[in-house]
């Protein structure tokens, strides 16, 4: 048994362990900070684009890994089957968005982005990833994977915060 279990004392902080608690306070701030500028981000490209920012994520979500229908559109977006559909139809008005056969399943519908909405999502996001990219070469492979594996506990939390408060929770 230690000094500090037999008295109950937590031990001293060392000068490592002020540190790490400083900046993992400065990495809550900066986070805030970066939210609050992909806010300002997205709702510049949504004015840029004259959506809505629901549109928008609709939008957004249609350059996902595989076409989505209205339906798995709506839960990725936390929509309901109405909200989609007007979303869809307005992104279809804006020429942004299509409705399409699939080409493996002939009675499915899809929602994919057009020509004129890859383009202008190309041009507003290509200089962001480029310089993006840039940044993340400098650095390390070790420093690289910390990160990756950050943004995804931080994104797996956001995601288990956000299903907590849709229930009331």
């Amino acid at each position: 048994m230690t000094a500090e279990q037999a008295t109950g004392r937590q031990p001293e902080p060392t000068p490592e362990d002020e540190r790490r608690e400083r900046l993992i306070e400065e990495c809550g701030l900066v986070m805030q900070e970066f939210q609050r500028s992909t806010d300002t981000l997205d709702q510049q490209v949504a004015d840029r684009l004259g959506l809505n920012r629901t549109d928008l994520r609709c939008l957004d979500l249609l350059f996902g890994p595989a076409p989505m229908s209205p339906g798995e559109l709506a839960g990725a977006a936390g929509l309901t089957t109405g909200g989609v559909t007007t979303a869809i139809d307005r992104l279809e008005r804006s020429g942004y968005a299509a409705r399409v056969r699939d080409t493996a399943d002939r009675r499915r519908v899809i929602v994919t982005p057009t020509e004129k909405g890859r383009a202008v999502v190309a041009e507003i996001f290509t200089p962001i990833a480029r310089e993006g990219a840039e940044y993340l070469r400098g650095l390390g492979p070790d420093t690289l994977g910390e990160m990756v594996a950050f943004l995804r506990f931080a994104t797996r939390r956001q995601r288990d915060h956000a299903a907590r408060l849709a229930t009331g929770d």
